[in-house]
């Protein structure tokens, strides 16, 4: 992943979007909201499925832990999933280090 970015807080229904290293552009909108613990990204960056990407967000230590998941859905899920996953799982060390660090500056 290149950038990613939403166009306000996070928030249930906020929209961005996210910038891929391969060149693409995909829209995102927030599926799910609990504040401080967990939120989901929806994506449609394929025709006919729908990526989803929830982070889930709890305390260790004196700081913070971050665990991510992808889903792929839609009527192409079952194709696509397979082949996009390993690209999608490839960036969340970097994505999780990210937003680690702004969960971390909010508290």
């Amino acid at each position: 992943m290149k950038e990613s970015r939403l166009d306000g807080p996070l928030k249930l229904g906020a929209t961005g979007m996210i910038n891929t290293r391969s060149g693409g552009k995909h829209d995102v909108v927030v599926t799910h909201f609990e504040e401080g613990r967990s939120f989901e990204l929806e994506s449609t960056a394929l025709p006919g499925t729908k990526m989803a990407i929830r982070a889930t967000i709890g305390s260790r230590g004196a700081g913070s832990q971050i665990t991510q998941g992808f889903e792929p859905r839609g009527l192409l899920a079952p194709l696509v999933g397979p082949m996009m996953s390993g690209q999608i799982l490839k960036t969340f060390n970097a994505v999780l280090a990210g937003l680690k660090k702004k969960v971390e500056a909010a508290l």
